[in-house]
């Protein structure tokens, strides 16, 4: 994985300790509300969520707002509405757990203006994958050697 190095980081300095109404680990965090997610964008540093399987557009809109990385491994699908949302986040975007990202949903990512890096497991169309490379600090994955 792509984005190890951040991950590491992330467990040794214990970013987000801090944040209100939040577990002492909010990587274990499996559904995230609205309220959590303003908390953490509140927060400074490294926000790490792996253990999320699933995120509402509410909640990417807020987690949008964090002005740090951004590690949401847990995803494996993103609405259209919540990659508009997250595409406004001001800094590093690491999305691992996605395993499909339709055309309209990569459209979307395109327009990230910071790092983002797509999962290795990613399945792309053609519409995607254009869509994608049309920004360079978007990080695809490598092909399967097909």
């Amino acid at each position: 994985m792509r984005c190890v190095a951040w991950i590491v980081a992330a467990a040794l300095w214990g970013v987000v300790a801090d944040a209100d109404g939040l577990p002492a680990n909010p990587n274990e965090i499996k559904t995230l509300t609205v309220e959590q997610a303003r908390a953490l964008a509140r927060s400074t540093g490294v926000v790490f969520l792996g253990g999320l399987t699933m995120l509402s557009d509410e909640a990417a809109a807020a987690l949008a707002q964090h002005k740090g990385t951004l590690f949401l491994d847990g995803p494996t699908t993103l609405s259209d509405k919540a990659a508009a949302a997250l595409s406004s986040h001001k800094g590093k975007l690491c999305l691992d757990g996605l395993t499909t990202l339709p055309g309209e949903t990569a459209k979307a990512l395109a327009e990230h203006k910071g790092t983002l890096y797509v999962g290795k497991e990613t399945t792309l169309s053609d519409e995607a994958l254009e869509a994608l490379r049309a920004n360079p600090d978007i990080h695809l994955p490598e092909p399967s050697g097909k």
